[in-house]
């Protein structure tokens, strides 16, 4: 799995790579640079801080992100 943590999807809407108007997901992880090439799917983790409200398409995801995710107003699907 690629492991992306909150604190660099943050940076990514920091820097303007990442569009929150859309669902994020694998293909646009890779186009904005988060990750490389897509493995077996993308696992979030809650290292870190996310301020921005995200709908993400992850193929899993820990508590503790899921819970930041939400807090900001997101949302998870699995």
């Amino acid at each position: 799995f690629n492991e992306v943590t909150l604190a660099r999807l943050q940076d990514a809407i920091d820097r303007g790579r990442l569009d929150t108007s859309a669902t994020v997901d694998v293909e646009t992880l890779v186009a904005a640079g988060v990750i490389r090439r897509a493995l077996d799917g993308v696992r979030v983790i809650g290292t870190g801080e996310l301020k921005a409200k995200v709908a993400m398409r992850v193929d899993h995801a820990t508590a503790s992100a899921k819970a930041a995710i939400e807090q900001a107003g997101g949302s998870v699907e699995l």
